[in-house]
């Protein structure tokens, strides 16, 4: 070729090594030499097929190339992409890297250029820009606000939802700080939060963040933000994702009483030959049962206390148990004060390492209210049935129709009785599901439909007579009672048509009945029937001597009727009583009496009055009144009813809200390092960032499981030896991975030492105690922790010291277990970190107990059996 090389072999050996390809040309462009490399690229085989030609004929555009090699001679080099032409005629980028060389009286006489292939990266760029669009769709189709700021605050991305919540397009907020409108003292805390993320990168969580909409609301935001760091590990910008609470505050409120209220009792028993044998219990059995676990011990084993007539079951639950099989059985057991309750009964066996069953697990639950409520609601729903049943009268359940606007337009019919279908002369399947106006137009005309409308909208019961002509389908009288449900009225119907024919025979009679009068002299105390009177009484004569009022009445009634006599000389009014007399025969009917007291200027002289036989009508009253009185109690009942399944469908409703506060924070945490990632695809950092909250998300899910839905879950938590030292050291090291701070840990626990118990349960306890110290340690000092330990035949005691801010024991050492207790809301967390840790220890057959002062740290003591019996 003309070099002066003074090593030819070393040269040939790089240049043919070299991954990336490389050529030598005079400076005309025709090829001296090209690499191996430079052959695959091209696609040619031998350097034959190459050597001598000019390069022009290697490349898809000739005019660039031919500027290139004028850059090369008058600048000596020149660096840039091109496209290349292949053997084959297919073409591709490359990145091109060019020199002149000179020779030692600084001649150029030849040109060298070295090519990589961009095909990977442009596919690559092309990749990440898809990606980009993709997460950047991910992220405007969820509801909570997404925003980046750089560290002068300034937004540089947001998601449609933050866009939407301050009313503009995505493009108007990026570059601002705030939108103008806002709060001048929000904005300053937001920067200051914004300001802490950057100077510590740590975590920021703000519980409740004011925040003023477009439309001028202020709302109530949750917001967390995390730092974007680079290559380097420096911040660059922060990534926030704030939820609108405003809404959910009052269901928090709810949750944590639900929470509160929470009383189950967890224990573990082992198996041993077959025989199950108590070995631990949290608590709370006591409260339940009312015996501790060394009574119930004494009593010969838990079986003693259940009831006989349950036995059975619970042999049956056992023996499945004992196959390996995960379930729940319900039971009743007679408590040490003599009460019976009901429990129900979770229960999961617990394998060794060879696969056998050792010992189980189980959670109780007393449910004797929910039991007394479930047979109560079973009783209320036969007697419903019943009463739908024999219920003399017609029952609609009619559930209101509504257009889009949210008018009702119809009810339709959801369940009737057969009085019902007798009422309307067609079959329940042909009613059900049926709108009221559809199949009976009149009722639109008739103004029914609107009745049943306001009662509907108002809530305020109807009640009514009325007749249906005769040339309608059920032609009578009609008692109308309407009562407005959750989603629509209840219509009871009774046919009163015999009733009304009764009443108008009673008037009909009453008005042809014998009406007799008498006289009633108070100076004499003589009364004077009339003719008609003396009859009715049954009397031998007119005149009845020595006697007052009071002679209308038996014993019953005569004081009521003195009562009567006296008030009217005072008051000069009449008087209309209806009272029982015991006739001249001696029998005893009902009679009515009229009185009008007779004045001489302002001195009473007597009364005359009227009476008349009303036996006959009080019969037919009695018997009315009885039947009615039936009616009204099954009305009542239904009544009820419908009162017992509106507040059951609420309590539903409000149980529904009780399902995700928990998983919020590591979904949002995901879908932040998911964005933080597309910056950087290659950060193993990130990858286990998001590792960390995938797995702290698994925990969250399966703590919840454990806690409130046992009866579902068929993992398997197993009973194992648990090497003390060694997992907390494995527990420290991954807090310590992702804790991003200088850990200074201390531990005087001797390798080989261990315990049996469940290795889950432990893990947790560990990392829930370590955590905490690392996260509510200064910042800005190294976060130091300690453990010692004692040790006794039966127990192991474990001590974990921080020299973090302390607690105050004496305001919050009462609550400081319970579920979502926080100490500091401007620090991320949950709330149940140390209600997991108590609730597992006490699984353990264990306890915790904490010590500190404020400004002093914390010490917590767990004390485990080192086996449990």
């Amino acid at each position: 070729m003309g070099l002066e090389l003074t090593d030819q072999r070393l040269i040939n050996t790089i240049l043919s090594q070299s991954v990336h390809a490389i050529v030598i040309s005079d400076l005309e462009g025709n090829l001296e030499y090209v690499n191996p490399a430079f052959l695959s690229l091209w696609g040619y085989h031998h350097a034959e097929e190459i050597i001598g030609k000019n390069s022009l004929r290697f490349t898809d555009d000739i005019d660039k190339t031919k500027l290139i090699l004028a850059e090369i001679l008058t600048h000596s080099q020149w660096k840039g992409e091109l496209r290349a032409k292949r053997k084959d005629g297919s073409t591709f980028d490359i990145a091109v890297t060019a020199y002149s060389f000179q020779d030692k009286q600084g001649n150029t006489t030849h040109l060298l250029a070295s090519f990589s292939d961009l095909t990977k990266t442009k596919e690559l760029e092309q990749y990440i820009k898809e990606r980009e669009i993709y997460f950047s769709q991910i992220l405007d189709s969820i509801t909570d606000l997404v925003f980046c700021k750089d560290k002068n605050f300034k937004v540089t991305y947001v998601n449609k939802a933050c866009a939407d919540f301050y009313g503009v397009n995505k493009q108007e907020l990026i570059g601002i700080q705030d939108v103008h409108y806002n709060e001048k003292e929000y904005t300053k805390a937001y920067h200051a939060e914004d300001q802490k993320v950057f100077e510590t990168g740590n975590t920021s969580y703000v519980r409740r963040e004011p925040n003023i909409g477009f439309n001028g609301e202020t709302r109530i935001l949750e917001t967390v933000k995390n730092p974007i760091r680079d290559a380097l590990g420096n911040i660059q910008e922060i990534v926030g994702v704030s939820r609108d609470i405003t809404e959910t505050l009052t269901l928090e409120d709810r949750l944590q009483l639900v929470i509160e209220l929470t009383s189950d009792y967890i224990y573990t028993a082992k198996i041993t030959n077959g025989e199950v044998i108590a070995e631990w219990s949290s608590k709370e059995l006591t409260t339940t049962s009312g015996y501790s676990i060394e009574e119930i011990g004494k009593l010969g084993g838990w079986f003693n206390i259940i009831l006989k007539e349950d036995l059975t079951n619970l042999a049956e639950r056992m023996t499945k148990i004992l196959k390996g099989e995960t379930g729940v059985v319900e039971y009743r057991i007679r408590t040490k004060s003599g009460k019976i309750k009901w429990l129900r009964d979770y229960t999961r066996p617990i394998l060794n390492e060879e696969g056998k069953i050792t010992s189980i697990i189980g959670a109780a639950k007393d449910i004797t209210i929910e039991k007394e409520t479930e047979l109560k609601y079973l009783s209320s729903s036969q007697r419903y049935q019943a009463a739908m049943k024999s219920a003399l009268e017609a029952i609609y359940f009619l559930a209101a129709s509504k257009n889009k606007d949210g008018d009702i337009i119809d009810f339709i019919i959801s369940d009737l009785n057969e009085k019902a279908t007798e009422q309307l002369g067609m079959k329940k399947e042909e009613l059900i599901g049926k709108g009221i106006c559809q199949l009976f137009p009149v009722n639109r005309e008739n103004g029914f439909f609107e009745k049943y409308k306001k009662v509907a909208e108002t809530k305020i019961p109807l009640e009514e007579e009325f007749q249906i002509p005769g040339n309608y389908v059920a032609p009578g009288y009609y008692y109308h009672q309407v009562i407005p449900t959750n989603d629509g009225i209840v219509i009871q119907n009774r046919d009163i048509s015999d009733r009304k024919r009764m009443e108008e025979l009673l008037l009909r009679t009453n008005r042809l009945a014998k009406v007799g009068s008498f006289d009633y002299d108070l100076t004499k105390k003589q009364i004077t029937l009339s003719k008609v009177a003396t009859e009715i009484l049954v009397q031998q004569t007119n005149h009845l001597d020595g006697v007052d009022l009071s002679f209308f009445g038996t014993e019953t009634f005569k004081t009521i009727i003195n009562q009567k006599e006296t008030h009217c000389i005072k008051t000069k009014d009449n008087f209309d009583l209806e009272c029982i007399i015991r006739a001249g025969s001696g029998n005893e009917f009902w009679i009515r009496i009229i009185a009008t007291p007779k004045f001489i200027e302002n001195t009473c002289i007597g009364f005359y009055g009227a009476i008349q036989n009303i036996q006959d009508q009080k019969l037919i009253q009695e018997s009315l009144f009885e039947k009615e009185t039936l009616l009204l109690t099954k009305n009542k009942e239904l009544e009820s009813l419908v009162q017992i399944t509106k507040k059951q469908n609420e309590r539903l409703k409000e149980y529904t809200y009780i399902t995700s506060h928990n998983l919020r924070a590591p979904i949002a945490n995901l879908i932040s390092l998911t964005s933080m990632l597309k910056e950087s695809p290659s950060n193993t950092e990130l990858l286990g960032l998001i590792e960390s909250s995938s797995y702290q998300l698994d925990q969250i899910i399966r703590n919840l499981n454990e806690l409130l839905n046992i009866e579902k879950d068929t993992r398997e938590l197993p009973k194992s030896e648990i090497l003390i030292k060694e997992s907390i050291d494995t527990q420290l090291l991954l807090l310590k991975n992702g804790s991003n701070r200088e850990i200074e840990f201390k531990s005087n626990l001797p390798e080989g030492m261990k315990l049996l118990g469940f290795h889950a349960y432990f893990d947790s306890i560990v990392n829930n105690i370590l955590s905490n110290s690392i996260k509510y340690s200064n910042p800005n000092q190294v976060c130091k922790i300690s453990i010692s330990y004692e040790e006794t035949k039966e127990m192991i005691k474990i001590a974990i010291t921080d020299n973090g801010p302390g607690i105050d024991i004496h305001r919050h050492g009462h609550k400081l277990f319970n579920m979502n207790f926080r100490l500091r809301q401007d620090i991320e967390g949950k709330g149940m970190g140390l209600f997991l840790a108590k609730h597992q220890i006490e699984a353990m057959n264990g306890s915790i107990e904490v010590e500190s002062e404020l400004g002093n740290g914390c010490t917590f003591f767990l004390t485990f059996p080192k086996t449990l019996l």
